[in-house]
């Protein structure tokens, strides 16, 4: 997502908020995940939300606001570092996966197709689904629309 940062006579600056959060995501420990990062123009305020493990203490939150702080006022931003707690349900560390119902829905799900279509007819709804995240991924991603272009390059020549 772009964020306008500033706007003048001369143009607009926009900022990526992806490269942002790759920037933070790159820089924090083991354990902890940067979910979400905002930026609000008008007030130069870059809002990092950061997850952070149930065994984080305040020395580690303090230590990576001063370095996030360090990294982005040099631009001019006001960095302000959001904490976010895991609910020990939403942490997979501490889960199984048999505990999980998405885990069972899919068991369900498996079983059900084996019986009804045998394993001949879910290897073809397999290989359909193969055929199908390709073809769109060639269609409506730019990695594919560039593959294509290549492609037809070679073959003009």
């Amino acid at each position: 997502m772009l964020f306008l940062w500033s706007a003048n006579k001369f143009g607009k600056i926009w900022i990526d908020g992806d490269s942002f959060r790759q920037i933070v995501s790159k820089r924090l420990p083991e354990g902890y995940y940067c979910q979400e990062v905002s930026f609000i123009g008008d007030e130069n305020l870059l809002n990092i939300y950061i997850t952070m493990p149930e065994n984080g203490n305040e020395e580690d939150k303090v230590r990576l606001e001063t370095k996030f702080k360090d990294i982005f006022t040099k631009s001019g931003m006001v960095v302000h570092i959001n904490w976010i707690s895991i609910a020990p349900q939403d942490n997979p560390k501490t889960n199984p996966i048999w505990t999980l119902p998405l885990f069972w829905a899919g068991a369900a799900a498996s079983l059900v197709a084996l019986v009804h279509l045998g394993l001949k007819g879910i290897l073809w709804s397999l290989f359909a689904a193969i055929i199908g995240y390709g073809i769109s991924w060639i269609l409506l991603t730019e990695d594919g629309k560039k593959q294509v272009s290549v492609m037809m390059q070679q073959f003009r020549r």
